[in-house]
């Protein structure tokens, strides 16, 4: 597992950057969802400077800490990833692991 960005958070919005060896530091932004049209949609969206690259849903581990599954997609991926957005101290850090 690898950490590909870091947020702070302000209200339900988190604002941060993402950054690998093959993409260069953008800005980026968790947005919520305003309506969601049904239980499976995301609860948020991901969004690399103005483009949209990935979905988010609210998860809660057994002792009952809050987290974020984000999933992230790009022409030059093979596959989508998928990455964990969870809170260190006083940031978020966003964490992706390869399935």
């Amino acid at each position: 597992m690898g950490t590909i960005g870091k947020f702070k958070k302000e209200g339900e919005t988190y604002e941060g950057v993402i950054e690998s060896i093959t993409c260069a530091a953008l800005p980026a932004r968790i947005l919520p969802v305003q309506s969601k049209p049904n239980m499976d949609a995301p609860d948020y969206r991901v969004y690399r400077g103005v483009s949209e690259v990935g979905a988010a849903w609210r998860k809660k581990t057994r002792a009952g800490d809050r987290y974020l599954v984000v999933t992230l997609d790009d022409p030059a991926f093979v596959h989508p990833i998928q990455c964990r957005l969870t809170r260190v101290d006083e940031d978020y850090v966003l964490f992706w692991t390869r399935k």
